[in-house]
C-alpha cells in the first residue's frame, strides 16, 4: 500500500500519542466559612487509558474498513491489468503491435500484483495489533505463571519459558521454520514498530509470527519453543473487526511504556 493510503490511520491513531496524566482531584475555592468543599472526582489516568487505547481500536478497526476497500479495488485493477498483458501478448504473436507494448503491460500487472501483496500484508499486520490491543486486558487479569509454566484460555496459549531469550535468538528460530517446513518463518514484526509506538506497547525484545497456532506449522513451532524454553503467547484471533489477528507472539509480554 502507498505511504498516502496509510495516512489516514497514521492521522487517526496521533490522538493517542496525545495522553496526559490527569489530576486526581479538583478543588474549588474555600467557602466563606472557610472549610474547604468536597473535592470532586475524576477517573484516574488508568481509567483514562484504557478509554484512549479503546478508541485507538476502534479507529484502527475503521481504518482497516477504508484498507480492505482499497485492497479490493486493487485486486481489480489486478484482473483487468491482467487480461490486458494477455492480450497484447496474444497481439504480439500475431505479428499486430511491437514488443515493447508487451513489456509495458507486463511491468504494470506486476507492479499491480505488488500492490496487493502489500494491501494483505498490512491488513494481517493490523489484525494482528488489534488483538493484542483488544486482548490486552484480559492477559493482565490472568494470573502469573511459574517459570516453565503453561496455561490455555479460549483465546491465548502462554509459557513462561526459562531461557534467557532476546531479539539475538531469532535465527536459531529461523533456521528451524525453513529446515522444517522449507520456507522463511512469516514474522510479521522483528522488536519495536510504529503501531507498537502508537499503542504505547514495549516490544522491542519480542518478535510476532503470522501463524495461526492451531496450524500444523503454528503447533510445530510452539512445540519447537517449549522445547527450548522460550516464552510465547498465542493468540487464536475472533477478535471483532479484524479477519483474525491470530499470531503467535515470542518473548514475553509487552508491557505498556
Amino acid at each position: 500500500m502507498k505511504l498516502a493510503a496509510r495516512l489516514p490511520l497514521f492521522a487517526l491513531m496521533a490522538g493517542f500519542l496525545l495522553e496526559t496524566e490527569l489530576i486526581g482531584a479538583e478543588q474549588s475555592p474555600r467557602n466563606s466559612n472557610g472549610r474547604a468543599p468536597i473535592s470532586r472526582r475524576t477517573d484516574g489516568p488508568d481509567s483514562e487509558l484504557v478509554r484512549l487505547r479503546a478508541d485507538v481500536i476502534q479507529k484502527m478497526k475503521d481504518a482497516r474498513t477504508s484498507a480492505q476497500k482499497l485492497l479490493e479495488f486493487h485486486e481489480q485493477e489486478r484482473k483487468q491489468l491482467n487480461e490486458e498483458y494477455d492480450r497484447r501478448r496474444e497481439l504480439y504473436h500475431q505479428g499486430l503491435i511491437a514488443r515493447a507494448e508487451v513489456i509495458q503491460a507486463e511491468q504494470a500487472y506486476a507492479k499491480s500484483i505488488l500492490r496487493a501483496e502489500e494491501d494483505r500484508r498490512w491488513l494481517a499486520e493490523t489484525d494482528m495489533a488489534i488483538t493484542e490491543a483488544s486482548m490486552r486486558d484480559e492477559l493482565l487479569r490472568l494470573p502469573g505463571l511459574a517459570v516453565g509454566g503453561y496455561s490455555e484460555t479460549a483465546t491465548l496459549l502462554r509459557y513462561n519459558g526459562a531461557a534467557a531469550w532476546s531479539l539475538a535468538d531469532a535465527p536459531k528460530i529461523e533456521k528451524f521454520f525453513r529446515q522444517t517446513f522449507g520456507r522463511a518463518l512469516p514474522i510479521s514484526a522483528l522488536g519495536q514498530t510504529g503501531t507498537h509506538d502508537r499503542l504505547r506497547f514495549d516490544h522491542r525484545d519480542a518478535m510476532d509470527v503470522a501463524l495461526h497456532p492451531e496450524s500444523k506449522e503454528g503447533q510445530t513451532l510452539l512445540n519447537y519453543l517449549r522445547q527450548v524454553g522460550i516464552p510465547f503467547i498465542a493468540f487464536r484471533g475472533a477478535v471483532a473487526g479484524a479477519a483474525t489477528g491470530a499470531h503467535i507472539h515470542i518473548g514475553k509480554a509487552s508491557p505498556r511504556t
